[in-house]
């Protein structure tokens, strides 16, 4: 469960949800056979709220709307945003569907390259972080 100094109402429904849309980004890159850069949007929390309606008013729910529709605490919404950001990377690196690869060094096929960027891989399906990688 994440961690948040905001006082929220329904912070099981927020984390149920950042975990169906982390198992579908599972599934779709274990289909595709894809990795997932972290730093590159990817796996990156802004993106899924933005396309992800049930998300949206499920942050929503726990902030008072003006008559514009504005958000009246914006300070506080985007405190909680920063901390769902960081929540959403640690509920992908620790959810045991996928490896992890920190950027740096790694060996393939004899030769040494670098990652620049920490990415993710469905769990055994690649055993470095480049396309090439790919276990068969």
């Amino acid at each position: 469960m994440f961690q948040t100094k905001i006082k929220l109402t329904n912070t099981g429904k927020i984390d149920a949800i950042l975990k169906g849309i982390v198992l579908k980004t599972y599934e779709e890159s274990l289909e595709e056979k894809l990795l997932l850069c972290m730093e590159c949007g990817d796996v990156d929390f802004y993106i899924a709220y933005s396309n992800n309606e049930e998300l949206q008013d499920a942050i929503n729910e726990n902030f008072e709307i003006d008559e514009y529709g504005e958000i009246v605490k914006i300070d506080e919404h985007q405190e909680l945003m920063d901390d769902l950001y960081d929540y959403f990377l640690i509920i992908h690196k620790e959810s045991d569907l996928f490896d992890f690869f920190s950027a740096g060094p790694y060996t393939h096929n004899g030769k040494t390259r670098e990652s620049d960027t920490d990415m993710l891989a469905p769990r055994g399906l690649y055993s470095v972080p480049f396309n090439d990688a790919i276990k068969e």
